[in-house]
């Protein structure tokens, strides 16, 4: 067969910087106001059609924030015959402000009005603002019962006020869920969860529709079994004020190998309330209530570690405050998390142990080039024995390695061990430190990389001193048409306590199923 080849000749010609930047027909904003809004077409950048049409978007959207959606900007652009640059003048026809008449919700199906309502920041009588628009789009997202929102507008009588329209696409908001976890050391651990994130216990037979949350999940292996309910009311009585509960029945055998020197068994339960104090700051009030017994400890164990068998009641009353301005919780892109809590055990709340926990995580996410994503986190745990108890209980100390801190270590085994058995102690305060960097392939798999450093230590006073040790490794992100799957790979870089050279990396992957 002949081929055909095709040359293409290019002549670049010249490159063009922007010159003299006008701005005509503005009456409500001040010019340096618009022209604080330019990004990419100032003086002495390169000039591109492209960047031209990014500054028309953005005064654009200055306008619309302000109210003026009918606003319209024509860009002209001139050669400048003194300094060859391209002179810009944006002509602006600011029209009236417009003002919101009614609020119609289309395409729910299952989910009721009210439940979309009251995630939005704008209200009938408001004028158009295009930040409010952006945050009830992010809290609509964040819910997790949609797949896609769309604003439109209809014309009404009045030429200064229009209709606006949310239109959704419902997701499945019902999931089963299952995954597991393995590596050369730890044997296989698979749970079952089905959540409903959008149920009504009013609805039925169909149970779907008024935002309520309600999950259970058994976790089943070869060393643990955990049995949990959950239900959380958003709103109650349709005021900001969420209320909920869980209850759970959690075992666990001893396994040295994956941190545990002795078998604990938990029965309890809680009652949760929550506010929004502000738009991006909650408020919860948890009162714990859990029965503990630990019991089968090594017999090469320490006196030390020996004295934590027994039963124990722990009732325990913990505060928290997060401000959360992250873009989409399922998917970050950009944002911050904040988060600090305070838990009182024993005194006057009763039970037999007493201790107070402070907790503090910090995350920051920052877009990079080609919607990757690279996440900072850090978090802080102190806990302190005081009355009638002369040390934290084991099971509720903080403990470091494994998949949710410091990966490329056993589970649980970064901190103090025992000096006998070589079992983690746990400590009384932490510090760990995490970075991940994840890069879309395709829309649907994301690479990532991590790093992970820190450490627990015996005491308060003790905290961030001696060494720390860290972790690095590769994972991939996939959405599959079953559900999403995370897998990691992690790699340790320094010695686990208690051993003489550092131990392989291991695997952990997960993935859900919605209905």
């Amino acid at each position: 067969k002949p081929w055909l080849f095709v040359h293409i000749n290019i002549r670049e010609g010249e490159k063009y910087l922007v010159g003299e930047v006008s701005i005509k027909g503005n009456s409500d904003i001040p010019t340096l106001d618009i022209l604080k809004k330019l990004k990419e077409c100032t003086p002495g950048k390169v000039f591109s059609q492209e960047a031209l049409k990014e500054d028309v978007a953005n005064i654009q959207g200055l306008y619309f924030d302000r109210g003026y959606i009918a606003c319209q900007v024509q860009e002209s652009t001139s050669l400048n015959s003194n300094n060859g640059r391209i002179d810009i003048t944006y002509n602006i026809t600011e029209n009236q402000i417009c003002y919101v008449d009614k609020i119609k919700i289309r395409g729910n199906i299952k989910t009721k009005d009210v439940v979309i309502r009251r995630e939005l920041r704008i209200k009938p009588g408001d004028k158009f603002d295009g930040e409010k628009l952006k945050r009830s789009k992010e809290r609509l997202q964040n819910l997790g019962f949609f797949d896609e929102i769309s604003y439109d507008t209809e014309d009404t009588a009045a030429s200064n006020k229009k209709d606006l329209v949310v239109d959704v696409r419902e997701a499945k908001t019902g999931a089963f869920s299952f995954g597991g976890g393995y590596s050369t050391v730890d044997e296989f651990l698979g749970f079952v969860e089905v959540e409903q994130k959008n149920f009504d216990w009013r609805n039925f037979p169909y149970f779907t529709g008024d935002g309520q949350d309600l999950k259970l999940r058994a976790s089943l292996g070869t060393v643990s079994q955990n049995f949990d309910l959950s239900f959380t009311e958003p709103w109650l009585f349709d005021y900001p004020v969420s209320f909920g509960f869980d209850g759970y029945m959690r075992t666990h055998s001893r396994e040295s190998d994956i941190g545990y020197g002795y078998d604990e068994d938990v029965t309890g339960g809680d009652i949760r309330f929550g506010r929004e104090a502000s738009e991006y700051v909650k408020e919860t009030l948890v009162y714990r209530y859990d029965h503990i017994k630990i019991a089968n400890i090594n017999d090469t164990a320490s006196t030390d570690l020996k004295s934590e068998s027994g039963k124990n009641n722990i009732s325990s009353l913990e505060y928290g405050r997060t401000y959360d301005s992250r873009d989409n919780v399922f998917d970050t892109t950009t944002g911050n998390v904040l988060t600090g809590t305070v838990q009182v055990a024993g005194g006057l709340i009763g039970g037999n142990k007493d201790f107070v926990k402070l907790y503090g995580e910090a995350s920051h996410y920052t877009p990079l080039m080609r919607n990757s994503v690279v996440e900072f986190k850090g978090r802080l745990g102190l806990a302190n024995e005081y009355g009638d108890s002369d040390k934290v209980p084991i099971y509720e100390r903080y403990f470091a390695g494994g998949a949710n801190t410091i990966r490329g270590y056993r589970e649980r085994k970064v901190g103090p061990i025992d000096s006998k058995s070589n079992d983690p102690l746990g400590g009384e305060s932490m510090l760990i430190g995490n970075i991940e960097y994840s890069y879309p392939i395709f829309s649907f798999f994301k690479l990532a990389t991590f790093y992970d450093v820190g450490n627990v230590w015996s005491k308060v006073g003790d905290v961030g001193t001696g060494g720390l040790k860290s972790g690095t490794g590769l994972g991939f992100r996939l959405k599959t048409p079953i559900g999403p799957l995370r897998l990691d790979y992690g790699i340790p870089l320094n010695k686990e306590p208690g051993k003489d050279s550092k131990g392989g990396g291991r695997f952990h992957f997960s993935m859900t199923h919605g209905f």
